[in-house]
């Protein structure tokens, strides 16, 4: 048999379409697809894309991809609801079982071996799936919708879609939002690629979908429900778009509704390339995800691993330089920036009383760099005329330092409150006092403001700042919307909306650091926040490090729910993050490779295996009885394999995890003295062992344990 719902396209473009009465599933076989879904671009190259009923989309860029239709009678059938739900494969666990099934659908779709008997059972495997693993309710989405980033187009999508019930024209919306009719069209054309009267009408008509097939109302009931003129009305459109009147499709069954694509692959030579991707594809998929082969030749010089620390006032300030196990913060790295983010005035007053110079020598004799922000030039003067005199007068006393070997101190000014003609003037007057100092600029108003933000560009790249902040709780379209914490894990880690403005504004050589890096409850546990899951802290950092430069957390959990990562709660009990720090830190300036579950880091004494565990990632959930599976390590180079010592570390919710070993209302209902809170830190460790293995005689194997992460050093 043929299955009518399956295409594999070899076009490089398809106009914009609706998908209605079911859902797609895109899988590129060869090369990258890339897909307009509803405004947003997407790249997808080993991944599946599922396009939702009611949605647009548009494939902009393709060489050969697999298309799979579903329509709702496929779950209906197998007992599921369809139409209260959207479908995101972010969700699916089984993605593995899933593209298997769908490309041994295709193999036997074109060796012509599909049976009526195989094609239902690929297709109820892939819809139990889907149903089971990828759902989310409809309404909980509408709630986190928000078109206020689109402008005045994402008024105009907000207006239409509040109001499916009405009829809707041209003069209505422009009457909404105050611009033309001719303009509304050509902006729905150029943005969606397809008319207005055509997205409202496919719009309607998807809406309705799932009452013509539920058959509780009539079609007159149907017609009006939807605003449509008369039941004549909507029964023309229907068929115009369809092919159907709504009574005759109805009747049809789950195989007679297909999705059009215009093809061009009936060529023998174009069959036998697609079979042999299919196979190469189902080959790659049957190799075990959990082996780790060793490929040094693959390493890279790893740039983008900077961390920010975040201090928010003097007696954080203070604790750094009195604190001696802090110390590990800021030794052996130059990648680490105390950013402290308190007033100027605060600093001055701290420095006036400090009889011992405590701070200044701090500053002078610790291997930090250290960042002010200047709000304002007579915040500069204060600097300049206060502060710096005292580390003259210091500097005077103490010969044996130099302020030539300081390390560099940065000043951030911000454009939200001085002008860019200002805060260049501050800049001379900065350096006619002093050398050896950095300057940053907290560029968070600019992209809030993308079109200032291009208007400025040649400015900021004449006067070359060494930091450009982004502070996300300052964001109109932060990466995380604050209203909705329970975002899933992998959508916010992709920071479309920040990303998105850094690749227009053409600043790609500038170093971006995003502040305030958010910390959020996993969308299927309303219980566990990133903080307390080490694979998803790693995978934080593996994502973001892509796009930038470094990353702000805070040094102590701040009491104003702010929600942003921290290394020490405020008891002063160090977090998962704090234990996991000095391991992240040590892939700065190293050669490393990062694979999907895996990060490989090359040091000159040793190779180190960060390995997370994905399950978690894919499930956004923590389950204490998962079943552990094992991983094997071995070295691609067969003249590496020989025998290494072993340092292995475990991290989990047991191990490192404070809020494991003491309850949070424990902690938060006494005050732990200082002596206290080092002994519990001194057994609130990751699990480690050391011991020797020979690659040369097998594998190197290990069982990974749920919500782990862990990190094996091979000692050269």
């Amino acid at each position: 048999m043929k299955a009518q719902c399956l295409n594999i396209i070899t076009k490089d473009k398809y106009p914009t379409k609706r998908v209605t009465d079911g859902l797609l599933l895109l899988f590129p076989l060869k090369g990258c697809i890339e897909v307009q879904h509803f405004i947003t671009d997407v790249n997808v190259e080993n991944d599946l894309l599922i396009v939702n009923n009611s949605e647009i989309f548009r494939i902009k860029e393709n060489e050969m991809s697999l298309v799979l239709y579903i329509s709702s009678d496929w779950f209906h059938e197998q007992g599921y609801s369809f139409f209260e739900y959207q479908y995101t494969s972010n969700l699916i666990q089984s993605s593995s079982v899933l593209l298997d099934a769908l490309l041994n659908l295709a193999k036997h779709h074109l060796s012509q071996t599909l049976t009526n008997e195989l094609f239902e059972t690929y297709m109820f495997q892939i819809v139990d799936i889907i149903a089971t693993e990828a759902k989310i309710d409809v309404n909980y989405l509408k709630q986190q919708t928000d078109y206020s980033f689109y402008g005045i187009t994402g008024e105009m999508l907000d207006y239409v879609n509040t109001h499916l019930h009405k009829r809707l024209t041209l003069k209505a919306i422009a009457n909404k939002v105050f611009i033309s009719q001719s303009n509304i069209s050509s902006q729905f054309y150029n943005t969606l690629g397809m008319s207005f009267k055509t997205y409202v009408d496919t719009l309607k008509l998807s809406a309705s979908i799932g009452a013509l097939l539920e058959g509780k109302c009539t079609i007159c009931e149907i017609s009006d429900a939807y605003g449509f003129s008369s039941s004549a009305s909507y029964s023309k459109k229907f068929k115009h778009y369809f092919g159907y009147a709504p009574k005759e499709y109805r009747q049809l069954s789950k195989t007679d509704k297909v999705f059009d694509f215009a093809l061009k692959n009936d060529d023998n030579y174009l069959i036998e390339e697609m079979q042999q991707k299919i196979t190469k594809k189902l080959k790659k998929l049957n190799v075990q995800n959990n082996y780790i082969c060793l490929n040094m030749k693959e390493m890279a010089e790893s740039r983008n691993d900077a961390i920010v620390i975040q201090i928010h006032s003097l007696e954080e300030f203070r604790y750094l330089f009195e604190d001696k196990s802090m110390s590990y913060i800021f030794e052996g790295t130059q990648n680490v920036l105390i950013y402290c983010m308190m007033d100027v005035e605060s600093i001055r007053a701290a420095f006036t009383k400090d009889v011992d110079c405590g701070f200044i020598k701090f500053v002078l004799t610790t291997q930090v760099n250290l960042a002010v922000q200047i709000k304002s030039s007579e915040k500069v003067n204060i600097y300049i005329d206060e502060i710096y005199s005292q580390y003259k007068s210091f500097l005077q006393l103490h010969p044996e330092l130099s302020e030539d070997k300081m390390h560099a101190v940065s000043y951030i000014f911000n454009l939200s409150t001085m002008s860019i003609k200002e805060i260049y003037r501050n800049i001379i007057k900065i350096q006619r006092y002093r050398n050896n100092v950095r300057f940053g600029v907290d560029v968070t108003h600019l992209f809030n403001h993308p079109e200032t933000f291009k208007l400025m560009e040649p400015q900021l790249k004449r006067i070359g700042f060494d930091y450009y902040f982004i502070d996300n709780h300052k964001l109109t379209s932060p990466y995380l919307n604050e209203d909705h914490e329970a975002l899933l894990t992998k959508e916010v880690f992709k920071f479309s909306n920040i990303k998105k403005i850094m690749n227009d504004m053409k600043l790609e050589e500038r170093k971006y650091y995003l502040l305030n890096v958010h910390n959020n409850l996993l969308l299927n546990d309303d219980k566990m926040e990133i903080i307390e899951s080490p694979p998803l802290l790693m995978g934080m950092v593996k994502k973001a490090r892509t796009n930038f430069f470094g990353l702000g957390i805070d040094l102590i959990e701040q009491p104003d729910k702010k929600h942003t990562l921290y290394l020490y709660d405020r008891n002063g009990f160090r977090s998962i993050l704090g234990n996991m720090y000095e391991r992240l830190m040590e892939k700065s300036n190293c050669n490393m490779k990062a694979y999907d579950y895996y990060t490989v880091v090359n040091h000159p004494h040793k190779i180190t295996i960060f390995v997370g565990d994905w399950r978690v990632v894919e499930s956004e959930n923590a389950v204490d009885d998962e079943q552990n599976i094992q991983i094997h390590i071995n070295f691609k180079d067969i003249t590496l394999r020989r025998a290494y010592v072993i340092f292995y570390e475990t991290i989990s919710n047991v191990y490192g995890n404070i809020k494991y070993a003491i309850p949070t209302q424990l902690r938060n209902n006494y005050r732990w003295s200082e002596e206290c809170i080092r002994k519990i830190e001194a057994y609130n460790k990751p699990e480690f062992s050391v011991f020797e293995h020979n690659f040369e005689e097998e594998t190197l194997t290990l069982n990974l344990d749920y919500n782990t992460v862990h990190i094996i050093d091979i000692y050269k």
